[in-house]
């Protein structure tokens, strides 16, 4: 699989506890909605996690950089 090609669309709703007190989705509630998405996406190419690492193959995070265009709102 080359990953630079692979596209994927998750959707996740903006749930209250990952607000502040204006309804702007926390920074650190993305990381949790990155990782649905990745596992999603490997679920989609039939490459599910479990049986990935089963196989031995680990994917660890090793860095995030992230760019906000505009901010997650309660309940997007």
């Amino acid at each position: 699989l080359d990953a630079a090609m692979l596209l994927h669309r998750s959707q996740i709703k903006v749930r209250y506890a990952e607000t502040d007190m204006m309804g702007v989705a926390y920074h650190g509630s993305y990381l949790p909605w990155l990782e649905v998405a990745r596992t999603e996406l490997l679920e989609a190419e039939g490459l599910p996690y479990r049986e990935l690492e089963a196989r031995g193959f680990f994917l660890p995070v090793i860095e995030v950089s992230l760019r906000y265009l505009r901010p997650a709102l309660y309940p997007d």
